[in-house]
């Protein structure tokens, strides 16, 4: 080969690194802020002594988002059972909210 190709497609590969690791350190700190801002929320709820579904439902569709990555990832049957559950609880809790309970 080449040497110029060769030195092309290891500067690519070095570039699509940086902008990945970029990627993952912005969603870090996305994930980091709406941490916070769930945590901020439970505390409030939990100090006014109000219901706790609103914030159950953004846990139970996080959860299920990760567990959704997780059976494209390794299509096992237990993230497929797993997802179907969290599916049916996001469901729930989500009517839960609608409903005002």
């Amino acid at each position: 080969m080449d040497k110029n190709k060769i030195l092309k497609a290891a500067q690519l590969a070095n570039y699509d690194e940086g902008k990945r690791n970029t990627i993952l350190k912005s969603q870090s700190i996305i994930f980091g802020s709406y941490s916070l801002g769930l945590l901020f929320t439970l505390i409030v709820r939990l100090l006014r002594h109000e219901s706790l579904n609103d914030v159950l439902f953004l846990v139970l569709l996080g959860s299920l988002g990760v567990e959704i990555a997780q059976v494209i990832k390794k299509h096992s049957l237990a993230s497929i059972l797993t997802s179907a559950v969290l599916i049916v609880a996001v469901i729930y809790t989500a009517w839960l909210v609608a409903v005002g309970r």
